[in-house]
């Protein structure tokens, strides 16, 4: 299949909550959808550095150590307030935001467009801090406030020997249909 001229778009974002077990690996939950998605950038944490000798660079020295992520939605619900940022709802239908609630470790999963496939992506060990919310008054026009989740991507070990922060599947990969809607799983690397 032909690759994309051009991505847009952003559907499809869900969420999965990690947990770890004794051994160290790594297990996810069923994922559920979070609606309104409005915007996503990821950047790389880390960079590169040049190594100088002899008046020459001898090596390029490149850190990866996961990614920030910037997730703009128009809403959060209740259910991801519980599950993701440690909320806490009440007998009688309050929402409490627990300020030293543990920190819950979970995949993001999203879905972008492109001109000839989709591509659908899991990333792997995230964490978000904790919401800003902000309104303001209806004037002669009506805007949408929107929630912006800070998240980062830390990397997970493959094998033992590699390390990566997600997969991605697009559009005629064989797990392509369930791969959002079906807990994450990690790739096995042959060599």
């Amino acid at each position: 299949m032909a690759n994309n001229k051009v991505t847009f778009g952003l559907t499809n974002v869900h969420y999965s909550i990690a947990t770890q077990g004794a051994d160290g690996t790594w297990s996810y939950a069923n994922p559920v959808r979070l609606i309104g998605a409005q915007e996503f950038t990821s950047d790389i944490v880390g960079g590169n550095s040049q190594v100088y000798a002899d008046d020459a660079v001898i090596a390029t020295l490149i850190q990866n150590a996961g990614r920030t992520i910037s997730l703009k939605v128009t809403e959060l619900t209740d259910e991801f307030k519980v599950d993701i940022l440690g909320y806490k709802k009440l007998t009688n239908g309050n929402l409490v935001e627990i300020t030293n609630a543990s920190v819950v470790t979970f995949a993001l999963g999203i879905e972008f467009q492109g001109d000839v496939k989709a591509r659908r992506t899991w990333f792997y060990l995230c964490t978000v801090t904790p919401i800003n919310e902000a309104s303001k008054t209806k004037g002669d026009s009506v805007e949408a406030n929107a929630i912006t989740l800070n998240i980062t991507a830390r990397p997970i070990d493959i094998n033992a020997k590699y390390k990566t922060t997600h997969i991605t599947s697009c559009l005629g990969d064989a797990n392509y249909a369930n791969f959002l809607t079906s807990a994450p799983e990690l790739p096995e690397i042959t060599e």
